[in-house]
């Protein structure tokens, strides 16, 4: 049930994540949100933090390489019952 909960959560966010960025999107599945040149995946917690994983961001790379788009993640996470904190952050991979 808590889980259920979560993810209910999580695509209020999304669907705020995509009214802000851009109208007009395209939902591929629940998880994707997808533009002209961006593949984004939104995330949203309410507890206090939210790890960022290699697993996750390898995931996002290659989603995004297979669609020849810019990966983007955006990361909500809430503060209390008026405020969520949102990070915007693109994705890039370098070589040493």
């Amino acid at each position: 049930m808590k889980q259920k909960n979560q993810k209910r959560k999580g695509m209020k966010f999304e669907k705020r994540c995509q009214k802000t960025i851009s109208s007009g999107a395209v939902w591929f599945d629940p998880l994707d949100l997808k533009y002209e040149n961006y593949c984004i995946e939104a995330k949203y917690t309410d507890k206090k933090g939210y790890r960022i994983t290699t697993k996750l961001l390898d995931e996002i790379w290659g989603k995004s390489l297979e669609m020849n788009k810019e990966p983007f993640l955006i990361i909500g996470i809430k503060r209390n019952d008026n405020q969520i904190f949102t990070l915007h952050c693109s994705v890039n991979m370098e070589s040493k």
